[in-house]
């Protein structure tokens, strides 16, 4: 996977939503900047594209960045809970210990990302595109992935717990290194097929074939 391509000198921005709002205006490319500690709530950032930048502690709550662009951004211990995603592209990205519990990242495309030590409970990824995309050590309980496409998709050390996978192809998808339990998938679980699962997952799952396990033999 190849990380963010984050050049050594980048300008510091203070209040970015005024920052943003000439190259909101232009249609032009915010980049080179390093953001920290922002606070914003219910902002619209709607088709903002980003290049070459970090954010860090920053808040997003509520936000939306409809038909946005991030290329080469890291952003660190942020928090953008409840923020909305639709139809964004993300090209090598990192997410470190970040707070997106609730966001909706819907028909996004997501290329070359690396999701680590961040919490997105709750979140939806309904027909997303994914594509070399690694969750490390991240929490996705009760996220929804239905209808999505995922190539080179890898979780290690994450909770995959009641997500929500209809019509959504997890052929060759190792989850032997997550907590994977309890997928909510088609009767019978066709988007499992040629999923890759450890012993322990395996008897969770089996019940979805119809079959019963005799706990005494």
């Amino acid at each position: 996977m190849i990380r963010p391509q984050i050049p050594k000198e980048l300008h510091q921005v203070k209040h970015f939503s005024s920052y943003v709002q000439e190259y909101l205006s232009d249609e032009s490319t915010v980049s080179a900047i390093e953001l920290d500690s922002e606070q914003m709530q219910d902002m619209d950032f709607g088709k903002l594209e980003m290049r070459e930048s970090v954010l860090k502690d920053c808040m997003f709550h509520r936000c939306a960045f409809k038909n946005a662009s991030f290329v080469d951004v890291v952003f660190y211990s942020c928090d953008f809970s409840n923020s909305k995603f639709t139809d964004t592209y993300f090209e090598r990205c990192q997410f470190f210990c970040c707070k997106c519990i609730g966001v909706d990242m819907s028909h996004t495309i997501i290329k070359q990302t690396a999701v680590e030590q961040s919490n997105f409970q709750y979140a939806s990824f309904d027909k997303t595109k994914m594509s070399d995309v690694l969750f490390d050590h991240s929490d996705l309980t009760e996220v929804s992935i239905t209808e999505a496409k995922l190539k080179k998709f890898t979780a290690r050390g994450s909770k995959l717990i009641k997500n929500n996978f209809l019509k959504t192809a997890l052929t060759a998808i190792d989850f032997t290194e997550t907590d994977f339990s309890m997928p909510t998938v088609s009767m019978p679980p066709v988007e499992l097929k040629g999923a890759v699962i450890n012993m322990s997952q395996a008897a969770d799952l089996i019940s979805m074939w119809g079959v019963v396990v005799n706990p005494l033999s």
